[in-house]
């Protein structure tokens, strides 16, 4: 409507106006719905994509099952048992003099006798004087040289060696002997038990007294002196 121009009486303004809010109205109606319509009409595969969707993704390493197997180990047992000695009359036992006392192994051969071990060998002279007494033996004959030690001459088992070689006195003179005592200073004054042997386990006489005739000439006379040699036992 122009400036200075008055509407109609008969209100066709008016009806005009109404008419095209209608139009209006019903438009955005169609809008609307053609809006609902394509938002259920739209395929299923499209998701919408946030920002944080663009990182990498994070791997992680699978975890490895780790079996642990236990073994449980018996303790060890500190218990030796000591291998048995032989009956004394398998035991063939030699006895050197290295105490300078005259005698004494003549003496400790007839103690060992009587305790029923094997003493045909004669007693011995050492070949040099020795402090303490050692008791050597081969092997296998450990248990018993320590039984002689500790229940026949009352010594530590310290004394108890094995054999060496070569042997401290001559092999030829002890006779392969299991067990051999070289009695020493230290056992000097012992006191020996002189109970004859057993029957059946003989003792080797000891060494004779040798006899020298001697002849001195006199004029018209003559004269047999006889003199006495004395081989001192060991």
């Amino acid at each position: 409507m122009s400036s200075g121009m008055h509407a109609r009486g008969d209100r066709s303004f008016g009806r005009s106006a109404g008419t095209q809010t209608l139009k209006g109205a019903g438009l955005l109606a169609i809008a609307v719905i053609i809006g609902i319509v394509l938002l259920h009409t739209a395929p299923a595969n499209i998701t919408t994509v946030s920002a944080s969707s663009t990182s990498p993704p994070t791997t992680k390493a699978p975890k490895h099952s780790t079996t642990r197997t236990t073994v449980t180990q018996a303790p060890l047992s500190t218990t030796t048992t000591a291998p048995p000695t032989h009956p004394p009359a398998q035991v063939k036992v030699a006895v050197a003099n290295g105490s300078g006392v005259p005698g004494l192994a003549g003496r400790l051969r007839v103690q060992l006798n009587s305790a029923g071990y094997n003493t045909s060998i004669p007693a011995l002279n050492a070949p040099a004087a020795v402090p303490v007494t050692t008791i050597y033996y081969v092997a296998g004959y450990e248990p018993d040289a320590k039984a002689i030690a500790s229940g026949q001459l009352s010594l530590p088992a310290t004394v108890v060696k094995p054999m060496p070689n070569p042997s401290p006195v001559p092999q030829a003179a002890t006779q392969g002997a299991e067990v051999l005592v070289i009695a020493g200073a230290d056992i000097g004054g012992i006191t020996t038990n002189t109970t004859e042997a057993p029957a059946g386990n003989t003792i080797a006489p000891s060494p004779t007294v040798k006899s020298t005739p001697t002849t001195v000439a006199h004029t018209a006379t003559t004269v047999a002196v006889h003199t006495t040699t004395t081989v001192k036992a060991a």
